[in-house]
């Protein structure tokens, strides 16, 4: 089998026999510099006067499901973005993602 990584759009074109190709528009929330923003975006918007660190202009607070595959990769990506003395948790990646998505809508 052939190494995908290093096919170009020709030779998957000619491997699959397709008479012409159009570009495939992958959503922005799928996209991993979409991610990079939204946690450099966290990141400066974090404050702390004493407890958990959190986002100031956040004024709402909901309960919201997830099913346990998003949560464990909420948690996930938590972990990577907390850094020593800045605790991130799931629920803020996931309000952060949240606004940054509305804001890429308007």
């Amino acid at each position: 089998m052939a190494n995908l990584s290093k096919l170009s759009k020709a030779k998957i074109a000619q491997l699959v026999g397709a008479k012409h190709h159009e570009p495939v528009r992958t959503p922005f929330y799928y996209a991993p510099p979409f991610l990079d923003e939204v946690r450099k975006s966290l990141e400066a918007r974090l404050s702390s006067s004493g407890g958990r660190p959190t986002v100031s202009e956040w004024e709402i607070v909901r309960k919201t499901r997830f099913s346990k595959r998003t949560w464990t990769y909420l948690q996930g990506l938590a972990k990577q973005w907390s850094r020593a003395g800045v605790s991130v948790s799931p629920s803020q990646v996931a309000a952060r993602i949240v606004e940054q998505a509305c804001q890429g809508m308007k």
